[in-house]
């Protein structure tokens, strides 16, 4: 540095060059710093910015701060310490925007790895089919299309498929839910309660237990808290969130406040299930529980049979992939969970059986249950070039002859309990 900075004694002073030099800063940062009150130089008789050590040891500890990725502010915040809590606030509200970031990184990693295996997937298919090769661009945009159409499905955004999940909701609650229930007093927490089609039920079955239901979407949530309380529900609280940045620092969704976790179809949608799972571990208190149910579309079996139904189920099969969930995932509670860090892991398939003995049950689940869903994503599966309308609408037609008379249609849920 320097000539003063030589004595090494309590006086010695450095200039604005002499830092820049040893930090690497520009003295126009250096400055910008010194306006926003970072650092705070004396000044000489002529007007020329000395530094101290008091200076140097502020400015170095800014740069360390700014290494681990603070702002600027937040920095001035922390070194000010006029608030025994600021450092602890400012760090904990570090920790979240760094959470919030890596998630949306997660998000885009996800969605980037998705477009790519839709690429290759239809890459193979044109090879096998002797076609010729389609515009790498062409397809992706074609894959970025289905894939906003498909988000919407998924999430209930459109009236239709609003109805229809609070309609599926309707018809499964004896089979899927006969059991389900939390005692008076225990905290539970719903994650994914989307529209609310599962909520409802849940806190019928489960009076006096606090329910708190966490979705991501700020318009799902509207809808479930309408429904709520339409139906007089009042009590549940709602509140926005990811699954992905669970457990919260402190708060209603800090680690181990829940007694019962409840999740009903919305690990077939995540691309990372088992982190999902470790992160609602840490959300329950020892000796707390968790409730899943998943589907499965690849346990579907049905009369007269039909290879165009069949294709229609496979269009919302690798739309689902293509976003990054599994459709199939059902089958695979039991080492998800188990993975995920859960014990005494108990899975039990819910079959749904309808044939002609009982024309309402086949109307409730063959017409406006199942074939209803995949009716929803004709528009994400013709637009993606995974099948064409006709063969598409064939598809449909075959899936509702299922519910005449003499047709058979049967699909297997499962529901899996665990402890923390």
């Amino acid at each position: 540095m320097g000539s003063d900075s030589a004595r090494g004694d309590a006086d010695a002073t450095w200039t604005v060059s002499d830092l820049a030099q040893a930090t690497g800063l520009s003295q126009r940062v250096l400055r910008h710093w010194e306006g926003l009150g970072l650092v705070t130089p004396a000044r000489t008789a002529a007007g020329h910015r000395r530094y101290g050590p008091s200076e140097i040891t502020r400015l170095y500890q800014a740069l360390a701060l700014r290494q681990a990725g603070l702002r600027l502010a937040q920095i001035k915040t922390l070194l000010d310490g006029r608030d025994p809590q600021s450092a602890a606030t400012t760090l904990r509200a570090h920790l979240a925007e760094l959470d919030a970031d890596l998630h949306r990184r997660g998000l885009l990693r996800d969605r980037l790895a998705a477009a790519l295996g839709a690429l290759d997937h239809a890459d193979a298919d044109h090879d096998q089919l002797d076609r010729a090769p389609v515009d790498d661009a062409e397809l992706l945009m074609k894959v970025i299309e289905t894939m906003t159409m498909f988000d919407q499905y998924v999430h209930g955004y459109r009236a239709a498929e609003n109805t229809r999940l609070h309609d599926q909701a309707d018809t499964l609650s004896e089979l899927l839910h006969s059991d389900t229930g939390f005692p008076a007093g225990s905290a539970v927490l719903e994650v994914g309660c989307g529209v609310g089609a599962q909520t409802l039920t849940v806190a019928e079955r489960s009076p006096g237990a606090r329910l708190t239901a966490l979705d991501l979407s700020a318009e799902s949530l509207a809808s479930a808290r309408k429904r709520a309380d339409d139906a007089g529900l009042t009590d549940i609280a709602f509140a926005q969130a990811d699954v992905y940045t669970l457990p919260r620092a402190d708060g209603p969704l800090a680690a181990g406040m829940f007694d019962h976790i409840f999740v009903c179809f919305l690990l077939e949608h995540l691309p990372r299930p088992v982190e999902a799972l470790r992160r609602l571990r840490a959300m329950l208190k020892p000796g707390g529980t968790i409730t899943v149910i998943e589907g499965d579309h690849g346990l579907i079996c049905f009369h007269p049979d039909s290879p165009a139904a069949r294709d229609a189920i496979a269009c919302q099969v690798a739309l689902q992939r293509n976003a990054g969930g599994d459709a199939l995932l059902g089958r695979r509670l039991h080492p998800l969970l188990t993975e995920g860090g859960f014990r005494d892991v108990s899975v039990s398939p819910r079959m749904v059986y309808v044939d002609g003995s009982d024309p309402g049950r086949a109307d409730r689940f063959i017409r406006k249950t199942f074939t209803a869903m995949i009716e929803g994503i004709r528009e994400p599966a013709v637009a993606g070039g995974l099948t064409t309308a006709e063969h598409f609408d064939a598809g449909i037609r075959a899936l509702l002859r299922t519910a005449e008379p003499d047709g058979v249609f049967c699909y297997t849920f499962f529901k899996a309990t665990a402890g923390a």
